[in-house]
């Protein structure tokens, strides 16, 4: 079997001035400190004293110079030597993001995409024992880019974002500080091979009916040190999930032949009697489990297990009567009400979300009898473990690709990029049956439409390279190119046909925008509130805490990036003011108030739109805070529901469509 070892302790971090020159090969001393893996930068400085609290005040400020510098990883270690047979691969699961590593001095390779893992073949090291000195640089995300490559992209509030394939909303956006993460992000490997691996796998649903299920597979191996003469995969089938194991049903095996270049193996089996993955609310999401093994000379040298569910989702366009066309899904033929929520990252440094903060989010989401998330393209792909969870609660994901509110590059080098990224992040997700619909990202359409008019559809990248590495990768489950989408390639949040996003902050909830309203789908509608006063006192001054018109409130309310963004303490007045209610004279009235309005709004649009036969859904913005904020989160951060969390609990109970 594989040989496992982590390398994630003992790292030393330091900096230099951008493209100031460094030995990969030096000893760390002085101007060194500890580095965790994973980890980023800024939470290294943080434990070490070399700044203040990000989230306390204004801080962000004194964290600028962060994204300025070069950073360099320094690890040494010894590896386990290898027989002639076997190779050892350092496996990088995610650094973020302009990284070169070196092997001893050697420039062994170059990265440039925070979302995607790498990998560094150290066999000649391992083969003859040697020390290896591994060294990580990871520039300066500023001044990697060229904002020039592409004359088309031009206007943005951080140019360098658009560049950058990396978590966008940390570049400074309404709801997150600017924080430019860097670091080693993710966990790292020595994986000893011997002579292969299983590079590849999935199983999906073909057909079902009650007494039987067709599912089908897919397995790539890969040959790392010859081809052997004979091997085999055996693919064995359990009922329930891996953690509550039942009985095997299910054995098969498949000779891989010399001869098969690819070798790329399909499996097609029955399931009799199956049990079918429902969402949250609509049934049981059961799952079933799998124990793949990749067998030379009777032993297993590779090994993948995981859980698998029995579903079909589809998403229903179809013309209407009165105009337009629908939009709303169906999950193993049925019909249902999306209730759900965005999704964005916990925190605003990725690197710090653990996976008992996922549980405990993820639980008070399914608590709340949602039914889907829709993870936000400014963000993250989440770890396996935010899926996992959703699989197993029943919640099902609508993912966007990671672009958000821009009109990105379309140079050749780009675009390779993104079918890269694209091709990784779908066969990494697609096995999860959680998983609903493929989106291009948030809002490019809506950006290049008010740049370009109807010429926004004239954009590869998500009506190219992502529609067709889907359509390669996982046709079975849908796909739409950006949200908000016009199929007919009208304005993107045209009401009539796509989904839409609603915003009108400042106003009355009840108002015609949103109570006239009759979009086909709403995937993103929010009011703001003020968090309770214990979350406020952790990033404002108790003395600048009444009245709220100040800086701290200003940048803690969506405009850290000074860009003109304070209306938003204006616009809650507004909205009180619009809903015929007395202005607050007090700090504990502005929290009552506000939280009071937002819990309402959001009932209100529940019901709105759930009144309306040919709505498909609503999906409210948002979840969860990454900072301390006034937000539209129904969850504070680190983890105070707000009003409207419990508000929006009863009326998705309520709502049985």
């Amino acid at each position: 079997m594989k040989k496992v070892v982590p390398l994630n302790e003992n790292w030393k971090l330091t900096f230099r001035s951008f493209r100031e020159d460094l030995d990969p090969t030096v000893e760390p001393s002085d101007g060194w400190f500890p580095a965790s893996v994973p980890g980023d930068v800024h939470l290294d400085l943080l434990k070490a004293g070399e700044g203040p609290d990000p989230f306390w005040g204004l801080n962000t400020d004194h964290w600028r110079w962060v994204e300025e510098k070069d950073w360099w990883y320094r690890l040494d270690f010894k590896p386990p030597k290898i027989s002639t047979d076997e190779v050892a691969h350092i496996i990088f699961e995610g650094i973020d993001t302009f990284a070169t590593i070196f092997v001893n001095g050697r420039q062994a390779l170059s990265h440039k995409n925070m979302f995607i893992p790498c990998e560094v073949d150290i066999t000649h090291e391992a083969e003859t024992g040697s020390q290896v000195k591994l060294a990580v640089k990871i520039a300066s995300p500023i001044f990697s880019v060229d904002i020039n490559s592409d004359p088309d992209v031009k206007t943005d509030w951080n140019l360098p974002r658009l560049f950058a394939r990396k978590a966008q909303f940390n570049y400074g956006w309404d709801i997150a500080p600017r924080l430019v993460s860097l670091g080693i992000w993710r966990p790292v490997w020595l994986i000893i091979y011997r002579r292969g691996r299983i590079y590849d796998f999935w199983l999906y649903t073909q057909e079902y009916n009650d007494k039987e299920a067709i599912m089908k597979g897919n397995v790539v191996i890969e040959w790392l040190r010859g081809v052997p003469s004979e091997a085999y995969v055996k693919l064995e089938i359990f009922e329930g999930a891996m953690d509550e194991r039942g009985e095997k049903i299910l054995e098969i095996s498949q000779q891989i032949f010399p001869s098969d270049y690819e070798h790329n193996l399909a499996f097609e089996f029955p399931i009799k009697n199956p049990r079918l993955w429902w969402p949250n609310g609509l049934g049981e999401p059961y799952l079933y489990s799998y124990r793949l093994s990749l067998i030379l000379d009777d032993e297993p040298i590779d090994q993948w297990e995981g859980n698998f569910g029995i579903r079909k989702v589809e998403l229903i366009q179809e013309p209407l009567s009165q105009g337009g066309t629908s939009f709303y899904f169906k999950i193993n033929n049925r019909e249902f009400f999306v209730k759900g929520f965005n999704w964005t990252p916990l925190d605003a440094l990725p690197a710090r979300i653990t996976d008992e903060r996922y549980r405990e989010v993820l639980q008070l989401v399914k608590d709340t009898n949602a039914n889907m998330l829709r993870v936000w393209g400014g963000g993250i792909y989440e770890p396996e473990v935010f899926y996992d969870l959703c699989d197993k609660f029943g919640i099902l994901i609508w993912q966007d690709f990671m672009f958000a509110c821009g009109n990105y590059p379309q140079t050749e080098a780009f675009l390779k990029e993104v079918e890269k990224e694209a091709s990784y992040i779908i066969r990494r997700l697609r096995r999860h049956p959680c998983i609903a619909l493929w989106s291009g990202g948030n809002e490019n359409d809506a950006f290049r439409y008010w740049q370009k008019g109807k010429d926004y559809i004239a954009h590869k990248l998500s009506r190219e390279v992502l529609y067709n590495v889907w359509k390669k990768l996982n046709p079975q489950t849908p796909f739409i190119p950006d949200s908000p989408f016009s199929p007919s390639g009208d304005d993107p949040n045209n009401t009539t046909e796509g989904d839409s996003h609603r915003w009108a902050h400042g106003t009355s909830y009840l108002s015609d925008f949103y109570m006239k309203d009759e979009s086909r789908f709403v995937s993103e509608i929010g009011h703001i509130s003020v968090p309770d006063k214990e979350v406020l006192l952790s990033f404002i001054p108790e003395d600048k805490l009444w009245p709220p018109f100040n800086e701290y409130w200003y940048f803690h309310a969506a405009d850290n990036l000074r860009v003109g963004w304070r209306y938003r303490i204006q616009s809650l007045f507004n909205s009180i003011r619009e809903n015929n209610l007395p202005e607050p004279k007090t700090l504990e009235e502005f929290i009552e108030v506000t939280q009071d309005l937002q819990a309402k709004a959001y009932v209100a649009w529940t019901e709105h739109y759930a009144s309306l036969p040919y709505c498909g859904g609503i999906l409210l913005w948002n979840v969860c805070d990454c900072w301390p904020q006034i937000s539209d989160a129904i969850i504070a951060y680190p983890l105070k529901p707000k009003k409207a969390y419990y508000a929006v609990k009863e009326v998705f109970k309520r709502i049985k469509r």
